[in-house]
């Protein structure tokens, strides 16, 4: 089961770090298992920014092989638009947003997925399917061969 949820978080100076705990829950007592995803859309810089400082804000996540990254995202700063579109996906993981730069406020705001699933429904499912499959592929193969048309 997929559910959809409002996301969001300020930076300011006083406040210059969050974090997102969006790691694999198995919950035996129910025999389900969740994942999380967060898709960060929009950073938007608040509107008492102070006129010329730039905002910086950065990602710090692990890569492959627990690798850590400390990732500038935006950079942002007070003029004629206070909003930036981004296309951030983080995925079964903690990601801790930082800002690096600036005293802000900076508001990001996207998306937090959850997909929950009963451990041991995906190997019933897989196993239909390729059922499906095999039949689909007897009914190709029994058929009789197409004869060509006539010009």
């Amino acid at each position: 089961m997929e559910k959809s949820f409002f996301w969001g978080v300020t930076l300011t100076a006083a406040i210059p770090e969050q974090k997102w705990e969006g790691m694999t829950v198995e919950n035996t007592g129910e025999s389900t298992v969740t994942s999380h995803t967060l898709s960060v859309r929009q950073v938007v810089l608040g509107a008492d920014a102070q006129e010329g400082e730039a905002n910086v804000v950065e990602l710090e996540v692990l890569g492959y092989n627990d690798k850590k990254h400390n990732i500038p995202i935006c950079v942002t700063k007070a003029g004629p638009s206070h909003v930036t579109n981004v296309d951030i996906l983080v995925e079964d993981q903690v990601a801790t947003f930082r800002l690096a730069s600036g005293s802000g406020p900076v508001h990001l705001s996207g998306t937090h997925q959850t997909e929950t699933n009963i451990i041991g429904d995906d190997d019933d499912f897989g196993e239909e399917c390729e059922d499906e499959d095999d039949d689909d592929l007897d009914e190709i193969q029994d058929s009789p061969p197409k004869k060509k048309a006539k010009k």
